[in-house]
């Protein structure tokens, strides 16, 4: 690919020269280059090597294939020696880079690396990076990861201005090159399919900036050529009900109407990953409510398969799930602010939206500032409860700071929080936007397959789930084939249910029984004493050495004098990790007790 002459300068880091194009295009195509620059910090290793993975992985042209990145000299770059380079760096800047034309690109690593060359020029230093190339949308484009260090050593300072509008530059210089000028087919052809848009264009833009103060927009102000376009947009947005005509050649636009393009674009999208992910699956329906609201207490609830993780959003930083529901209904689920790193495809979740009922430290808060005149301290809360933990303040302290804002929270000097009244009435209605109560509550229901299910020596999901009489489509229909086949195995195995009866608690134990056993047989090699089953009731006492994941769902280690067992896990109990403990086993439950503090779990 020839490359573009730069219109910039040669100095290093902030000196790089900027001149900003005129407005006539010229026939040159456009490319859409969205920047973010990201500081590290001490997390912020694993948050990258994360979002590598993302990027690698929606890489991937099929289910088999791993997804490649690529750098300046390899189509199969390594992100190892990348991440640990960057891991010491103060910043580093990402970049997605989507020509309008990408499509007719059957590579676009040529027409990267050109442009990152093209920086190294301007900014006067050999940039490290990597990238992943995307063909999962509509529109090719490409991530990349550059790092913020010179070759000098120091911290590598790129100008705002460069940034937003250099490189975009640069890269329509590059894409033009290679695939020739816009002919005036082209553009016309943009321009008649523009206005129809129900997402934010560029002429919301221009139609805001020429709006009085009061929102009212006169076609005579437009340039000539283009009033037919203006008006053909405002047509729509009037049909969105975001306009209302006021005369002839008269709007008055919507104070908001950029915002609900906005939302309107980012359903549409998060249709369109709907759509890609059940592609292969066949059978699937998407409705009106495909899109999960977490806010709304009223939305259904869901169990289904992961079909799909990723990110979306203009920098790709929102995380997001595709579940494949019983109902036969493929559903998608921003998760807000966490990465579901531990979702994998085929596990199978349920989800239900953000629990708007007061946590347990809200109560806990609530109670003791109730009992102290409406004040909360650490020192308070210990003469309440003198087995409190460092840890457990420490989380009602955090608590408080995330709510200072929205339940109007005050703090003295001395760490004594002002708790009013209504403290627990503010908490419940917490503004929807809020990104803690936005997340979903989400819980992992197996995470083996359906189809490892069926072979499985352990208590599994589909032993215990109960269908619904409707499960007759797509993924339900999937889970009643696969519980019939479970029980054809369990009959072979000598774990028989009668007349297809449920499971009985005998054949449970029976399953979590073997399940263990597999698992002491592997780890007495590691512990280096042999295994002995639980009692079911009485008292174990020994040394909690960690917890141990099994088909049958989450284990307690512990460890004795001559052998070890393997109890029923309990939150809280990693707290007590290489401490003695005991536990009270009676009618099924489990009552611990970390023999050092006294702790009930």
């Amino acid at each position: 690919m020839a490359k573009a002459f730069s219109i910039y300068g040669g100095p290093r880091r902030s000196q790089v020269g900027l001149r900003r194009r005129s407005g006539d295009r010229n026939g040159r195509r456009r490319v859409i280059v969205k920047t973010r620059t990201v500081r590290m910090a001490a997390s912020s290793r694993s948050a990258l090597m994360n979002h590598i993975g993302y990027i690698r992985r929606d890489s991937a042209l099929s289910n088999e294939d791993r997804g490649q990145l690529f750098d300046r000299d390899s189509d199969t770059a390594d992100s190892r020696p990348f991440v640990e380079g960057a891991s010491t760096d103060r910043h580093h800047f990402r970049f997605i880079i989507s020509p309008e034309e990408g499509a007719e690109l059957a590579d676009l690593k040529p027409f990267v690396r050109d442009l990152v060359s093209q920086m190294e020029k301007d900014l006067a230093t050999r940039l490290e990076w990597i990238g992943a190339e995307h063909h999962d949308t509509g529109r090719p484009h490409v991530h990349l990861i550059v790092r913020g260090r010179h070759q000098d050593g120091q911290d590598l300072k790129i100008p705002q201005e460069y940034l937003y509008h250099a490189v975009r530059e640069h890269a329509e210089d590059l894409i033009t090159l290679e695939l020739g000028p816009e002919t005036a087919l082209e553009v016309d052809r943009k321009r008649q399919a523009e206005p129809a848009s129900e997402r934010l264009t560029r002429i919301d833009s221009i139609l805001e900036r020429q709006s009085d103060p009061d929102g009212l927009f006169e076609l005579k102000n437009s340039p000539v050529d283009l009033r037919a376009q203006h008006a053909a947009r405002l047509r729509t947005l009037e049909r969105l009900g975001l306009a209302d005509k006021r005369g002839s050649g008269r709007w008055l636009l919507d104070p908001d109407f950029k915002t609900v393009l906005t939302s309107l674009g980012e359903r549409q999208d998060k249709f369109d990953i709907l759509n890609h992910a059940i592609a292969r699956t066949g059978g699937r329906r998407i409705d009106a409510d495909g899109v999960f609201d977490s806010a709304d207490p009223d939305s259904r609830s869901v169990t289904g398969a992961v079909l799909e993780t990723g990110k979306y959003g203009i920098m790709q930083d929102r995380p997001y799930i595709v579940i494949d529901g019983l109902d036969g209904r493929a559903v998608f689920v921003e998760t807000g602010s966490t990465e579901p790193a531990n979702l994998r495809q085929d596990m199978i979740i349920s989800l239900a939206p953000a629990n708007r009922a007061p946590e347990a430290t809200d109560r806990a808060i609530d109670r003791i500032a109730r009992k102290n005149g409406g004040l909360y301290s650490a020192a308070f809360h210990q003469k309440d409860d003198p087995r409190v933990t460092a840890e457990t303040l420490r989380r009602h302290v955090m608590r408080l700071q995330a709510m200072v804002r929205p339940a109007n929270l005050h703090r003295s000097s001395d760490a004594v929080w002002t708790i009013p009244e209504d403290y627990l009435q503010k908490v419940q209605t917490c503004e929807p936007g809020d990104a803690r109560m936005r997340k979903p509550f989400i819980r992992i229901e197996s995470a083996l397959s359906l189809s490892a299910q069926i072979k499985a020596l352990g208590l599994t999901w589909i032993d215990t789930f109960v269908p619904p009489a409707d499960m007759l489509h797509g993924f339900g229909s999937q889970t009643a084939d696969a519980q019939l086949m479970r029980r054809t195995f369990l009959a072979e195995i000598g774990i028989a249910p009668d007349n297809g009866k449920p499971l009985t608690p005998e054949h449970k134990a029976e399953l979590i029984r073997r399940d263990l056993a597999q698992a002491g047989q592997t780890l007495r090699q590691t512990i280096g004493k042999p295994y002995a089953p639980s009692p079911t009731r009485g008292e174990v006492a020994g040394i909690y050495r960690g917890p141990v994941a099994r088909i049958s769902g989450k284990f307690a280690v512990i460890e004795r004098a001559f052998d070890f067992t393997i109890l029923p896990w309990r939150d809280g109990l990693e707290h007590s990790r290489a401490m003695a403990v005991s536990v009270r086993l009676q009618s099924g439950s489990a009552s611990w007790t970390t023999a050092q503090r006294g702790l009930t779990i």
